[in-house]
């Protein structure tokens, strides 16, 4: 109970409801009444926040470790301490000075430095782990998020972690996860919701009933349905994946983000093009990561951004270096020229006479660029065509049959009022004519393109009766439910069953739900499925994996657009390819002089992504507008003030063609703004263990009072420095520094396996457990089966986990499963029937909390050990100092010995892997020796408390130096910040104060508060 003269002060471990808590603040409420606010001290609750009202609804009592009991260990081989041991060092989460890696062999992986880099640069930073990850296409974004979360998830900062992508790529990033890293997330897709609307009590929000959440972008920006339950939630961790889509300021989606940057410590932003080629918009994203780092929006300096972004690209040297062998070198990038059928060049000439030479004529910029619109509408289709057109007409005021369509008759009584009109109506009439002349025939040839497009499908073997798959792209929604109508019969897929199973038709938006695009991204990527052609439009260019059994992608349209292009082509040009992607495009070409055809600029787009991709491995290295939207813009502009397209074309880099044939593969241009080193290799340069044994002070990266600004653009932000790239080069390949835990047992599988026979003597249940080598099968217990309940239905229904799980501790074993679950011919699913145990696995989770409960409070276990080793009793210790989240700044691990000594201090050691080797304490340990004598060691309990104590003292020196000195002048620079004239900030001087308010706030939860928690764990006895 609280002291008669108040309640216990901030810092003090007590015990409420069986579970220890750390005192954060406590107040008397009323006369002999008071409300203790906590968090979390002990394993299984650790972090978590809590009231108690006491003693009204509770009794605390205050825990010292001074009355710890000693019992002895009758386990076999001392099982019961070494797993207590192990339980309490993988719960206790790593010390906030802690920025080496934990987990880089606790995941399934191939081990790639380069895939590991942006965890650690994340966690240089001890404030808020924050970071634009830009790598290029299919570097392996989702798996870098995931080694970062699992080392905050190590650390005590996952607990609570919102993941936000795009909705085809949902399953794909919950698989990705689970498989790889042991991650469990609930998905809340459109199905999800539902499920979870069924489970949880009616007005529960659901992201605080679930702690682990994944959820697309366009579900979550509705701001009536889930804004009030974000607005009352903490995350420990965001990550938001596609975040160029942030960039809108005043979008549903930029207010969410805004939000949730707001409500989370860790923010992780995915992009490959996170630059759009305007800087205040670049600049604002960063803003979401640290609104302190940038001055000026409009001109941020590289050093300003260093510290929040890394950029890689495919040419970059460690990636390069890394990736051999683990992705197929890229092939060609091929065109197919069809030329235009009779009633195709009528379409041209139609174009040429009507609309290219009149441009000049409309004033508005959305009219005066119609003509090229509507030119790039029937490049792509005669179907696209006859759509655009009767758009047009009908927004210029001509009335038409509701819903007409290009199978309708022709049309009557629709007189036209202008010029502009006439053409139209004699373009859907050209429109109307194809699709007829290719309904009646049956063939191909009635459209040019199709024609060349079967044959080339048949050339590479995309038929009937064949497993070659290919990925058709197109940009209208029209042009692709066409191609969905009229392939399957040509390629020997002649009835309806077999032409929805072998050809999926997919794009975003109404019409097709996430689900669906879910399930169709699954299908093609499994070698059992039926699928052999995936048509699909851009949206699917974002964040989806097609490589997976696929090699072949054509361009059935190309977007006037190097970006799009190449985000085209990484769908199947990406980490894991085994096969050189090979890139087609169909090129419709005209005989019609005057006429523009994809001669003219589309060869021209794929020919030069290709060449730029080839020598810096991106294109946005090079392009003068990092936005597909704006680049198809500059090239209907220029188109219309006359230029040739060759000029159209060259004027979408800024990055001549002569500087880009000087180059070699992979050599940067050295004048390159800060915006285009962004886009090329960028951030690479930090290396968060500068200093030996790792200073921890901070570098914001915002400039003090004294900084000069000479009114203009610094060095940085006009060119480049090859000096600093060399550097960058050679701070990338540092080694990447893992931290050594401490262990008692050999590898996960001794620690399960232990821990599985241990709790079968001790707990009431038989779980009928199987191994086999590396191989682990046994019942799922019910609350095993509670913590996987959040995995997909299907999964856990058709490998039936929730009856028996099925694990391997083997890697090879366990990427052989993924791989039958994509390739074996009878696989229903990409989930393995096997698991993977990594070191984030529930069973791992659940087998640890198994037996931290199984120890009573303040109870600590005696270890005999050889008298040869250990002359003496050794008390194993262990102090944790914590910051106001309950989080451990400071974590000691010590062996206390010396305690009978009179006269002399007892020795305190650091617990180190040689000195428990040194002890005897490990897994290979001998049954028992003679029983010894618990109760005569009682008497050391209290001395080996204070020697801990004594050594916590010194370690909160520490803690002082190298966290909460550089916190608290973090608080004072916020406080200058404040007062500083920054321009472009969004939501003014209320939104900078709220900003400053949340940063405050955060260095402060960091800093070391209250006693140090000590507890004795074990203590060592020498043998009889």
């Amino acid at each position: 109970m609280p002291a008669p003269d108040g309640p216990p002060p901030a810092g003090t471990v007590i015990e409420v409801r069986d579970e220890e808590w750390m005192v954060r603040n406590s107040k008397q409420v009323r006369p002999g009444e008071y409300l203790i606010e906590a968090v979390g001290a002990s394993d299984l609750v650790r972090g978590q926040e809590a009231r108690f009202l006491a003693p009204t609804m509770d009794r605390p009592r205050i825990l010292r470790p001074e009355h710890t009991r000693l019992i002895p260990d009758d386990s076999p081989h001392f099982r019961r301490s070494r797993l207590f041991l192990e339980a309490v060092l993988r719960k206790t989460p790593l010390p906030q000075r802690e920025r080496r890696l934990a987990l880089t062999d606790g995941f399934l992986l191939d081990r790639m430095d380069y895939q590991l880099r942006p965890a650690e640069k994340a966690l240089a930073n001890p404030l808020r782990p924050r970071l634009l990850i830009g790598d290029v296409v299919g570097l392996g974004k989702t798996l870098e998020i995931g080694v970062l979360l699992g080392e905050l998830i190590r650390r005590g900062r996952g607990e609570r972690i919102l993941v936000v992508t795009p909705a085809p790529v949902l399953e794909q990033f919950q698989h990705e996860m689970w498989t790889r890293f042991s991650l469990p997330l609930v998905r809340l897709d459109s199905a999800g919701i539902a499920r979870i609307e069924r489970k949880i009590p009616a007005g529960r929000n659901p992201f605080t009933y679930y702690k682990r959440v994944i959820i697309s972008m366009d579900t979550l920006k509705n701001p009536r349905r889930y804004r009030p339950w974000l607005e009352n939630i903490r995350w420990d961790a965001v990550v938001i994946d596609e975040s160029h889509n942030l960039i809108n300021q005043g979008s549903d989606r930029r207010a969410l983000a805004d939000l949730l940057a707001e409500r989370t410590d860790a923010l992780v932003l995915a992009s490959a093009t996170p630059h759009n080629g305007e800087m205040p918009a670049f600049t604002s994203l960063i803003r979401l990561l640290d609104p302190m780092a940038v001055k000026d929006p409009s001109r941020p300096k590289a050093e300003e951004l260093q510290h929040l972004m890394l950029r890689r690209t495919k040419v970059s040297a460690e990636v390069a270096e890394q990736l051999k062998g683990h992705w197929a070198p890229r092939g060609g990038s091929h065109p197919v020229r069809c030329r235009a059928n009779a009633l195709e060049e009528q379409v041209f000439r139609e174009l040429a006479e009507h609309w290219l030479k009149q441009s000049g004529q409309q004033a508005a910029a959305e009219d005066r660029l119609f003509p090229y619109v509507l030119l790039k509408s029937f490049l792509s289709s005669h179907r696209a065509l006859f759509v655009t057109a009767r758009q047009r007409l009908t927004r210029t005021g001509h009335v038409l049959p509701e819903r007409h369509r290009i199978t309708d008759e022709p049309l009557s009584g629709v007189t036209a009022s202008t010029p502009e009109a006439a053409s139209l109506l004699r373009l859907l009439e050209l429109a109307r004519a194809i699709e007829r002349v290719g309904a009646a025939s049956g063939e191909p040839s009635a459209a040019s393109k199709l024609a060349g497009l079967v044959d080339e499908l048949r050339r590479i073997g995309v038929k009937a009766g064949s497993p070659t798959r290919a990925v058709v792209f197109s940009e209208r929604r029209e042009t692709l439910d066409w191609l969905g109508e009229v392939l399957p019969p040509l390629l020997g897929w002649t009835t309806e069953d077999d032409a929805k199973a072998a050809v999926k038709v997919m794009y975003s938006g109404a019409g097709i739900s996430d689900r669906v695009q879910m399930e169709y991204v699954d299908e093609f990527a499994r070698a059992g499925s039926d699928v052999r052609l995936l048509l699909t439009g851009d949206g699917a260019s974002e964040g989806v994996n097609l490589h997976r059994q696929c090699h072949h992608l054509i361009h059935w349209d190309l977007p006037w657009s190097l970006i799009r292009v190449e985000q085209r082509n990484g769908r199947i040009d990406r980490y894991g390819q085994t096969r050189p992607p090979e890139f087609r495009a169909m090129i419709l070409q005209t005989a019609v002089e005057g006429a523009l055809d994809d001669t003219d600029i589309a060869e021209k787009v794929l020919a030069r992504e290709q060449r730029v991709h080839e020598i810096l491995g991106a294109v946005e290295a090079a392009t003068r507008d990092n936005d597909g939207d704006k680049e198809e813009r500059r090239v209907m502009e220029a188109l219309f003030q006359g230029e040739a397209p060759q000029l159209a074309v060259d004027e979408l880099q800024t990055v001549s063609q002569e500087s880009l044939d000087s180059l070699e593969d992979g050599q940067m241009p050295a004048d390159l703004s800060v915006a285009q080193q962004l886009n090329a290799e960028f951030g690479t340069g930090t290396d968060p263990f500068e200093d030996a044994e790792a200073d921890f002070g901070f570098d914001f990266g915002f400039d003090s009072e004294d900084d000069e600004d000479d009114g203009g653009a610094s060095d940085d932000a006009q060119g480049g420095d090859s000096t600093a790239r060399t550097e960058s080069v050679a701070a990338d390949h540092a080694p990447v520094r893992i931290v050594e835990e401490l262990r008692l047992f050999t590898d996960r599988r001794d620690y399960v396996l232990t821990g599985l026979d241990e709790l079968a003597d001790l707990e009431a249940f038989r779980l009928d457990t199987t191994v086999q080598g590396n191989d682990l099968s046994f019942d799922t217990p019910e609350d095993l089966a509670d913590r996987l309940d959040v995995l997909p239905v299907t999964y856990l229904r058709d490998h039936g986990i929730t009856q028996r799980m099925k694990l391997t501790f083997s890697r090879e074993d366990a990427a052989d499963a993924l791989r039958r679950a994509r390739e074996d011919a009878d696989s229903r699913s990409l989930w393995p029937d096997a698991h993977y145990v990594g070191e984030l696995h529930p069973v791992m989770e659940w087998i640890t909390d198994k037996v931290l409960v199984q120890l009573g409070r303040q109870q600590a276990l005696v270890i005999q050990v050889d008298r040869t080793r250990v002359p003496e009793p050794v008390f194993l210790t262990q102090g944790v100092w914590s910051n106001k989240d309950g989080r451990p700044t400071v974590v000691a691990w010590l062996a206390v010995d010396g305690l009978g000594r009179d006269g002399t201090e007892p020795r305190v050691r650091e617990l180190t892997r040689p000195l428990l080797a040194d002890l005897g304490l490990g897994p290979a340990m001998p049954d028992h020796f003679a029983a010894g004598d618990p109760a005569a060691l009682q008497r050391y309990v209290e001395p080996a408390v204070t020697a801990t104590r004594r050594e916590m003292d010194r370690l909160r020196a520490e803690a002082e130096e190298y966290i909460d000195r550089p916190l608290r002048e973090y608080e004072s620079k916020v406080g200058h910040w404040l007062e500083q004239k920054l321009p472009g900030f969004s939501g003014g001087h209320t939104a900078r104060e709220r900003a400053a308010e949340n940063l405050e706030k955060a260095a402060s939860r960091l800093r070391t508060t209250g006693d140090p928690m000590v507890r004795v764990l074990a203590v060592l006895e020498p043998s009889s």
